[in-house]
């Protein structure tokens, strides 16, 4: 089993933005805590919607348009 992106394009669309929330989320959590600022006591909860995103562009029985085999 390897990693790749998925060929359609609402599939590719959801992984890479999910992806990029990810980054983005982890990224800003850096941040904060760079900076000593205090985040929510939450904030991992925040990685739900990118995760999902990545989750239904790449699993396929979650997938929007399915993948040609």
């Amino acid at each position: 089993m390897t990693l790749s992106l998925p060929k359609r394009l609402l599939n590719r669309a959801l992984v890479l933005l999910g992806l990029f929330g990810i980054v983005f989320q982890l990224t800003a959590a850096f941040y904060a805590w760079w900076y000593g600022i205090d985040l929510q006591t939450g904030w991992v909860v925040t990685l739900i919607a990118p995760l999902l995103c990545v989750v239904s562009g790449s699993v396929p029985v979650l997938q929007l348009q399915k993948e040609p085999e």
